[in-house]
């Protein structure tokens, strides 16, 4: 591996990454098996380290469950081996999003295509592909993907009913309706409930449908800046996982402080922290390599978003208040934890030396100026004044840094909705928080022209969020991110690094 890849992951603040661009055949008309064959091959010739060659294999069984011709206890084989290969692939468990969920979906549909093919094994290939949809339907909640997760919990009704199994496949309607109902899936709603009816021997016909809809809800979040002065605690969690070599690393980095939020003379608000550096861990060493007991990477540390700054009486964002001399504290209290946990061996001083350079990079005032602006922006600003339709996809844009390089700002497509409503704690009786989820898409053109300045061969970036706040105040409570990032170089890009990370942050009021 050449060096510049080999430090990607401890200096990957100071790279780019390009959106995520699904599969696409380049011929006009309907694909063939050739087609996709060529595509895989191609693709892992020209660029063998990219998630696209896992997309691609998953597209190909895809088609070959759904639209290729020929017998089907062939077609179903090949669609195995596909499969096969891509739950063998280490990048599975780093990419994200098209991994496990996708996977165990198709999965699910192959048991389901074998059933009909024929044979002495129909009932057992329906039983295993009722347990494949109920992991998939984890799956697509983990990955705030509401919509396939209630689809793929009706499916699990649909063949629990083929298998004779009526009170299960009652049961998993059910479930799948009060899903409906949360996330406000109307029309799954409608169909479910015919379901439901027609297993309990009833009529199904549209008056009866209509009846039992009558009091489907019909939410909407009304979102308002209503701040009040008082104290929080927030922890944040933050895993990574990284391909790197063909061997996959991961880190865990953590943070626990105290906020305050206190009121003006001007009418606006002060944001405060405090125990920022006492209970940090920035998660730089690997806790866990495959293949190797010593690392031969590191992370670059994960930064508290704890820098102080000031709102407006309205909510808008007017700058921090610390960043210099929070920047020098954090660099050098970073750097003691490094050398403290360094293993010992041959390469740990070249390790530490990377680290440091992450470091220094991630940890600049103008560094965590810019992530205290957008992490507000995300939280609370963009929401004050909104009013959503739940279940409804909207759609904005605005700039972004780009995961894995946030020196790099870029104009980003920005998907939104509100899904639901949830408590706002664990604790919490009344489901009185709303939860949104945010999908964003850095601009082609801009990623273009950054990886051409940086002199990559190819990047792939995909981001995904949910939010959890008080309409009333945009007080958060929760946010959850899901991020992934693909970096090759080289000749033949057989140099690659991949990596993901999940972050957890949780909010908790005095009053909670």
């Amino acid at each position: 591996m050449t060096a510049r890849l080999l430090l990607f992951c401890a200096v990957i603040s100071l790279l780019a990454c390009a959106c995520s661009v699904p599969w696409q055949q380049a011929s006009t008309s309907a694909p063939g098996t050739s087609d996709f064959e060529a595509s895989i091959a191609r693709l892992g010739r020209t660029d063998p380290g990219s998630p696209a060659v896992l997309s691609a294999q998953l597209a190909y069984a895809d088609f070959l469950l759904s639209e290729a011709a020929g017998p089907c206890a062939e077609r179903l084989e090949r669609a195995q081996e596909e499969l096969l290969s891509v739950e063998a692939s280490p990048k599975v468990r780093v990419m994200f999003p098209d991994g496990w969920d996708r996977a165990t979906d198709l999965e699910y549909r192959l048991h389901l295509a074998r059933a009909a093919c024929g044979g002495t094994d129909g009932d057992n290939e329906l039983r295993t592909a009722v347990a494949a949809a109920r992991r998939a339907v984890e799956l697509y909640r983990e990955a705030f993907d509401y919509r396939s997760m209630v689809i793929k919990q009706s499916d699990v009704g649909t063949v629990l009913h083929r298998l004779g199994d009526n009170a299960a496949a009652l049961a998993a309607i059910e479930t799948a309706l009060e899903m409906d109902r949360e996330y406000g899936f109307e029309d799954e709603a409608r169909e479910n409930y015919k379901l439901l009816l027609t297993w309990r021997g009833e009529s199904a016909g549209d008056a009866q449908t209509a009846l039992l809809m009558e009091d489907f809800p019909q939410r909407r979040a009304v979102l308002q800046f209503g701040w009040r002065p008082g104290d929080a605690r927030i922890t944040l969690e933050s895993h990574r996982e990284c391909v790197d070599g063909g061997q996959i690393a991961a880190s865990r980095a953590a943070a626990t402080f105290e906020r305050r939020v206190g009121a003006d003379k001007d009418g606006g608000w002060s944001v405060s922290y405090t125990d920022r550096l006492s209970r940090y861990e920035p998660g730089v060493w690997p806790t866990m390599t495959q293949g190797s007991e010593i690392p031969q990477m590191v992370f670059p540390p994960a930064a508290p978003p704890a820098v102080d700054f000031k709102v407006s009486a309205t909510g808008e964002f007017e700058g921090v208040t610390d960043s210099t001399a929070f920047a020098v504290r954090l660099a050098a209290e970073t750097e003691e934890l490094i050398r403290a946990a360094a293993p010992s061996g041959d390469r740990s001083r070249s390790l530490i030396g990377a680290a440091f350079e992450a470091t220094t990079a991630t940890f600049s005032a103008e560094m965590l100026e810019a992530a205290t602006a957008e992490n507000y922006q995300l939280e609370t600003a963009m929401w004050i004044g909104a009013t959503l339709e739940q279940g409804v996809w909207y759609e904005t844009s605005g700039p972004l840094s780009l995961p894995g390089m946030p020196r790099v700002v870029v104009q980003h497509r920005i998907e939104f909705a509100f899904t639901r409503l949830v408590p706002c704690t664990a604790g919490a009786a009344e489901p009185t928080c709303v939860e949104m989820v945010i999908r964003a898409t850095p601009d082609e053109e801009a990623l273009e022209q950054v990886i051409d300045d940086v002199g990559l061969a190819a990047y792939t970036a995909s981001t995904e969020a949910r939010i959890v706040t008080d309409p009333a105040t945009l007080l958060p409570y929760a946010r959850e991110e899901r991020l992934y990032w693909y970096a090759s170089a080289g000749e033949g890009r057989q140099d690659f690094v991949l990596e993901s990370e999940h972050l957890v942050s949780t909010t908790s009021y005095g009053a909670d």
